[in-house]
């Protein structure tokens, strides 16, 4: 089983998908922080929730 896992993770496509996953979080994460405005703020956080697997809205 592990060395299917690390076969997959060795593959070209793989490698590629992670790291662009990797980059769209981090550039989220910073739009987040540092957006001059509340409402690119709210918005870079409302689609980390979903790209994390977490409901958009905030709870109350």
């Amino acid at each position: 089983m592990f060395h299917h896992l690390l076969a997959l993770l060795n593959s070209p496509f793989t490698t590629t998908l992670l790291a662009t996953h990797s980059l769209t979080v981090a550039g989220l994460v910073l739009t987040a922080v540092c957006a001059p405005t509340a409402r690119r703020r709210q918005a870079a956080l409302k689609t980390l929730a979903v790209l994390v697997g977490r409901p958009p809205h905030p709870r109350l």
